[in-house]
């Protein structure tokens, strides 16, 4: 934005222009990406309710920001186009939250399944909608030769996109170099989005189909390739967003009535998201939880609505300077309503999975452990053998005590060393028994090579005594001092731990979908 219209001016229009390649190529490696999330046998292991879900939310979004849009603006293309967008949701930032959150429940594991399938649903309704609203724009008057040259168009993206997705297979069984995988796999995303751009065919679905091809035909292999596009997409990414922000015009935005249609469609996509949520809850029969809070988290917009602004705008700037402007207008109240839509959706999705009762149920047994410091799982009331106890003491001392370990310390309380019942028995078949008086508990002590101060983190004992095949491990006050504070036991901590896991998780274990 800085760099761009609304500021400093230092990319104009024909400058942006020529980056257009490079757009595309982003284009088609979101589409490569949604195309990766729809694979068949795990649509068929969804259940009821994310597929009403799914399906209710997406088609009742697109019709209420529609219909709204229309009303207001007068203007039914716009509405259909911008109604196509609203249904897809942004799943990195409402990922991220769950994650944050270490949310688990009926609730998260459906918004995760609806996320991966949103932008696919959104790109489908898209392909459709794009088609009618371009008819309306340049004014062709409706017949059913239009819904069949509509068919013919998306038959043909798909077409193009499975040829690619074939090829692309073929290519990673005949290449042995796994480091030439990367390239062949952006070149063929590349050739696809030409072909498709050649024949004026929607890039990003003839891409999507690239991805679900190799999916499904290749699940395993495939793994690898989206891997590795993931990772190098990276500053391909950065770039389009860049020129992205410098195509939006503030001034243009403000002065135009475009903020009153930016504020409509923000708030029509919020109502369209809560009702149709909340009626394929219903329809599928979906838990209460998911049925009253799963609106709430998906609000979220970002890269794949943005991607489908430009590529509208790309494709309408085929068809003269009218259908151009309306392309631009549709980019700006994308980035625009981008900017609202992120600072409002992860706080929402927050307040889903708290109403729910599902934040902090998915912790594992490592984030109890990190939670933890060696001091809060000391055992202090230990028995301590000063260093100068005689052996026939410490043998009636040790008569009283359950313990089977025991630590030697000098008269300052600093830690000597350790004994067990083994090297107490085993010095005394050695000894004869009026000798015991004179053999100190010093003499016997096992040297204190392995100890821990008290304010070190609990994970960096446990390591210690996983690692060393060690029961317990003595506690100091500090490394310097070397004065003991008491014992931490492997059994006892673990024990502990797994009841702090138990009770965090609470019962709600078995209650995901």
């Amino acid at each position: 934005m800085i760099i761009g219209k609304s500021f400093l001016h230092l990319w104009d229009s024909a400058q942006i222009a020529a980056f257009t390649p490079l757009i595309d190529l982003a284009l088609g490696i979101i589409g490569f990406m949604i195309g990766g999330e729809l694979k068949f046998d795990t649509m068929k292991k969804r259940g009821r309710s994310i597929n009403a879900i799914l399906l209710a939310e997406g088609l009742v979004t697109f019709a209420v920001v529609a219909a709204v849009v229309t009303l207001v603006t007068g203007k039914a293309y716009l509405g259909i186009l911008l109604g196509a967008l609203a249904s897809a949701t942004a799943p990195a930032a409402t990922v991220d939250v769950l994650w944050e959150y270490k949310s688990r429940g009926p609730l998260t594991s459906t918004l995760l399944a609806i996320v991966a399938l949103d932008d696919v649903l959104a790109l489908l309704i898209y392909a459709f909608a794009g088609l009618v609203a371009r008819g309306m724009i340049i004014h062709e008057a409706f017949s059913f030769g239009h819904i069949f040259n509509a068919f013919g168009e998306i038959a043909l993206g798909m077409a193009i996109g499975t040829v690619g997705g074939l090829v692309l297979y073929w290519l990673i069984h005949f290449v042995r170099e796994r480091q030439r995988i990367l390239p062949f796999s952006l070149g063929i995303i590349a050739l696809t989005v030409g072909v498709a751009e050649h024949f004026h065919i929607d890039l990003i679905l003839s891409s999507m189909l690239i991805g679900l091809t190799l999916a499904n035909i290749a699940p395993v292999e495939s793994s690898e390739i989206f891997e590795a596009i993931k990772k190098a997409s990276t500053p391909i990414y950065v770039l389009f967003f860049v020129l992205v922000g410098a195509r939006l015009d503030l001034a243009l935005f403000m002065s135009s009535g475009i903020a009153v249609l930016a504020l409509v469609y923000v708030l029509s996509r919020t109502a369209g998201k809560l009702s149709g949520s909340f009626l394929g809850g219903l329809i599928g029969k979906a838990p209460p939880t998911v049925t009253k809070y799963l609106g709430f988290c998906l609000f979220s917009q970002a890269g794949v609505a943005i991607g489908l602004a430009i590529s509208i705008n790309n494709n309408l700037s085929h068809y003269g300077p009218h259908a151009a402007e309306i392309g631009h207008l549709i980019v700006n109240v994308i980035v625009a309503t981008t900017f609202i839509v992120q600072m409002i959706g992860p706080p929402c999705v927050k307040y889903g999975i708290f109403k729910a009762g599902e934040a902090w149920k998915n912790i594992t047994e490592d984030d109890i452990i990190n939670s933890y410091q060696v001091a809060d799982l000391i055992e202090k009331d230990v028995p301590i053998i000063r260093e100068n106890t005689p052996l026939n003491t410490m043998v009636e001392q040790i008569k009283n005590c359950e313990s089977q370990d025991f630590c030697v310390v000098d008269d300052g309380g600093r830690l000597l060393g350790s004994l067990s019942i083994g090297d107490l028995r085993d010095v005394l078949l050695e000894q004869e028994i009026g000798l015991t008086r004179l053999v100190m508990a010093r003499d016997i002590a096992v040297p204190a090579t392995r100890m821990i101060a008290a304010d070190r983190p609990l994970k960096e004992a446990i390591d210690i005594l996983r690692r060393k095949d060690l029961d317990f491990l003595p506690v100091v006050e500090d490394a310097k001092s070397r004065k003991l504070v008491g014992l931490i036991h492997y059994k006892m901590v673990m024990s502990e731990i797994n009841k702090e896991l138990l009770s965090r998780r609470g019962s709600d274990a078995g209650q995901e979908l």
